[in-house]
């Protein structure tokens, strides 16, 4: 059996990473007390206000946006996976290029490294003029994404 493809087992890897906001969100409901329904998760947000500590709906609120924020980084990030995944693959043979040409490795951690810090910032900042970190930990995420998928097309010529 041959060696596992890491780099591609981190797109479901970061399909379970991106849902850990949303675990959070529920459990800074319920340590106020709140018990979300299940039956019904998707209402929790307007059934939920005015129910907790306006601060800690705010709390479960950016933690929520923070879910949905990395559910629509998937497809940049699996994108990105991919073509260098099918760069690496299509190019390395015979033309003497080394296997990570495109230093996927490294991009797949900086990614998971930038989000981290991305999704900590987006649920503790709560101060509008410390909101900007938050924004710019997305724009480091998405610029290297953009850049290893450019590094894929340079290879893919």
């Amino acid at each position: 059996m041959s060696s596992l493809n890491y780099p591609l087992l981190a797109i479901p890897a970061y399909y379970m990473f991106s849902i850990l906001p949303h675990a959070y969100a529920q459990s800074v409901l319920a340590s106020a007390g709140y018990k979300p329904n299940n039956a019904n998760p998707r209402a929790t947000a307007e059934s939920a206000k005015g129910k907790v500590p306006d601060a800690v709906f705010k709390k479960y609120q950016r933690a929520e946006a923070a879910q949905y924020n990395n559910m629509e980084q998937m497809p940049l990030f699996a994108v990105a996976v991919l073509a260098s995944i099918l760069a690496e693959r299509s190019t390395a043979t015979g033309l003497g290029r080394e296997p990570d040409a495109t230093s996927l490795s490294t991009f797949v951690g900086a990614w998971f490294a930038v989000r981290a810090a991305y999704n900590v910032a987006y649920v503790q900042i709560a101060d509008h003029a410390k909101s900007p970190i938050r924004s710019g930990l997305w724009v480091l995420g998405s610029g290297l994404a953009f850049y290893q998928i450019y590094k894929a097309a340079a290879i893919l010529g």
